[in-house]
């Protein structure tokens, strides 16, 4: 975060911490979970560290995580149902959104969607996105919760697990998590990419044979 070192994060964070406790990490993660410019894993991260040292309560700290990253996606879900499909149809055009590919990317949440809101959960840049396309996209929030709050146990917990065992080499684990986050993120761009070149080239395809 800012160019801080994990060290020099823990120090920087400290005092908010001590103060806010609960309450920072909570909005913290619901901010992070709607898209929010602010470091939602690294509060995790931060939270289980300070949990290892005893200024906060393990068990309190991650059913605080799991609650805000639910309630967090929850929330930008509804707001996709309430104008995701809205902002696409007018200005979808502009992005390249035609009727036709919504409707697509509709069949898609309607057969995958509960397993990519779930996966999209660990994958930074991704995250936030889950909520708001399902809710577009008329996934049923009754699909949509369960397999939301199944990726906010799994990966609250871990997060949270992770920085609390590992607390006396927190530097290494905060930067081989960041370095995964990247991988992670980047191996989803190229699929994405790869998916479109090849969406393009099969439309190329049926255009020359038709």
């Amino acid at each position: 975060m800012f160019g801080l070192s994990p060290h020099d994060l823990l120090a920087w964070m400290a005092p908010y911490v001590a103060r806010w406790g609960y309450l920072l990490v909570a909005v913290t993660v619901v901010l992070g979970n709607l898209g929010a410019p602010v470091p939602e894993e690294t509060i995790l991260l931060v939270g289980g560290y300070f949990a290892a040292k005893g200024l906060l309560n393990l068990w309190g700290l991650i059913p605080t995580a799991i609650l805000s990253a639910t309630g967090g996606d929850s929330l930008g879900y509804w707001l996709g149902c309430w104008g995701g499909r809205r902002f696409l149809l007018q200005y979808g055009p502009a992005l390249r959104v035609t009727h036709q590919r919504l409707v697509r990317a509709e069949k898609y949440f309607e057969r995958y969607g509960p397993w990519t809101v779930f996966l999209a959960r660990f994958i930074a840049g991704l995250r936030f996105m889950a909520g708001p396309l399902a809710g577009a996209f008329g996934m049923p929030f009754t699909r949509f919760l369960p397999y939301n709050l199944a990726g906010a146990i799994v990966y609250c917990s871990a997060i949270v697990s992770i920085a609390y065992i590992s607390a006396p080499f927190f530097d290494q684990v905060a930067h081989l998590i960041a370095l995964v986050n990247w991988v992670l993120a980047l191996l989803a761009l190229g699929a994405g990419l790869g998916f479109f070149g090849w969406f393009l080239w099969r439309r190329g395809t049926q255009q020359e044979n038709g």
